[in-house]
Formats: structure tokens, C-alpha cells, sequence
């Protein structure tokens, strides 16, 4: 059975605004059911769902315009990878740094480390559909060497240490807004100067083993924390 009509044209918008630059305006209503040869009500059937994702937003009386979906990080354990597939984009990511170092004393305590031991710092500029997303500075102890050497840095590093017998079970997760350096900035393609969302999370295995802390800074205009909290039991109302 082949998808209704507006599923097919909003597949074919999705794809025309991931081409096309944030604040670019779309063809009206008219124009675009004209294009299809369908009727004005499901372009607008197609264009609240893409609205709905995160593609466009639309203004009264103005039109309808490209923007980006946000990523919403929710109380579950996902991954960077995971989260872009889930919102039909590309994850990818380029390697800046790589390479064994003496640990700090945050580290030392973060990751339970040993006086003598050493940590792998892996630095990370992370990708959607080859738009730069967020820079991730990741930290694990030297016994993990092995597995990351042999991993694909630049695809899912918790995919690759979980088939080395290493999963994420749990983080500690601090989430902060903080004004992102230059350099990061310009790697992310944002103003000087700008504010960024800063998470960081000290992931453990099913032993309650740390391995790894890392500190990422997301686009403001592109994330967003989503929680759930529940009263206490017990707790004055």
C-alpha cells in the first residue's frame, strides 16, 4: 500500500529544507499544492507535520520558514548518534585531539582513577546532516585504551566500547548554560560570544564503574532538556 499523498510531500519537503538555509522562505500554500497537484488542505496537512518536527515555523500573514528541529534530551539514556537518527539526520563527527595525558585531579576523582594512571582524551566536533552541533570533550581511564584505538572515533564511541563489554549503564548529568569560548564559536558557526548549553555527564557500567566523563556544548538555538518530575511521596502540598 502506498503512504497517503502528504506523507509523500512531506518527505520531499523535509528534504527541500534540509538543503536550504535557516530563515529561507518556502513557496506559498498555493504555489506548493499547484507543484503537487493536490489540494491546499494537505500542503497544510504536510506542513504541520513539518512544522510539528521542527522544520519550519510559520507566521501569521508572513509565510512559512526553514529552520532546524530541535534536539530534545530526555530523561533516557541516548546517545549523540541515536538522538539525530531519531530526527532523520546524519549523525558524523570530526576528530580534533586524541591522546593519552596525566589526569587532573577532577578526573582522578571523576573517574576513580588510580594516583599513577592515565586518561585518553578524545575532543570531538559532532555533525547533523553536516551542520556542526555541538563540541565534546570526552575523558577515559588508560584501561580502555585498546577498545578506543580500535573504534571508529568518529562514528558511536558507546557502540564501539559496548561490544568491547563495555555499556553506559547510568550518567551524572550537570546541565548549565554557560557563554561558549571563541574557538568554540567558530567551530559551532555561531557569534562571538554566544551562549551555548553546556551538559556534563560521568557515564558508569552496570557495576557502577566510571568510564568516562565528558563535557559537550550544544548550540543554544538547537537543544533542549526535557524532564519529568514527580512530588515526593509524603511531601507538603
Amino acid at each position: 500500500m502506498s503512504a497517503p499523498r502528504y506523507i509523500e510531500i512531506l518527505d520531499q519537503l523535509r528534504e527541500r529544507c534540509a538543503g536550504l538555509a535557516p530563515g529561507s522562505r518556502l513557496a506559498s500554500e498555493r504555489a506548493l499544492a499547484e507543484e503537487f497537484d493536490v489540494s491546499a488542505m494537505t500542503v497544510r496537512q504536510s506542513l504541520a507535520k513539518l512544522a510539528e518536527e521542527g522544520w519550519v515555523h510559520r507566521s501569521q500573514g508572513s509565510g512559512t520558514y526553514v529552520s532546524r528541529p530541535t534536539v530534545t534530551m530526555g530523561p533516557s539514556l541516548t546517545s549523540y548518534t541515536e538522538d539525530m537518527l531519531r530526527l532523520g539526520l546524519q549523525p558524523s563527527s570530526e576528530v580534533l585531539r586524541f591522546e593519552t595525558v596525566k589526569p587532573d585531579l577532577e578526573t582522578v576523582t571523576r573517574l576513580s582513577l588510580r594516583p599513577t594512571e592515565q586518561a585518553i582524551v578524545l575532543e570531538r566536533l559532532r555533525f547533523a546532516d553536516g551542520e556542526p552541533m555541538c563540541h565534546e570533550i570526552s575523558v577515559f581511564p588508560s584501561r580502555l585504551a585498546d577498545a578506543l584505538a580500535g573504534a571508529d572515533l568518529a562514528g558511536s564511541v558507546h557502540e564501539a566500547l559496548a561490544a568491547a563489554g563495555t555499556a553506559p549503564y547510568s550518567t551524572f548529568r550537570r546541565v548549565r548554560a554557560v557563554v561558549a569560548p571563541d574557538r568554540e564559536c567558530e567551530l559551532l558557526g555561531l557569534p562571538v560570544a554566544s551562549p551555548a548549553l553546556e551538559i556534563s555527564d560521568t557515564f558508569s557500567d552496570a557495576l557502577s564503574q566510571p568510564f568516562q566523563h565528558v563535557r559537550t556544548r550544544y548550540r543554544f538555538d538547537r537543544y533542549e532538556v526535557l524532564s519529568k518530575i514527580d512530588r515526593l511521596p509524603g511531601a507538603a502540598r
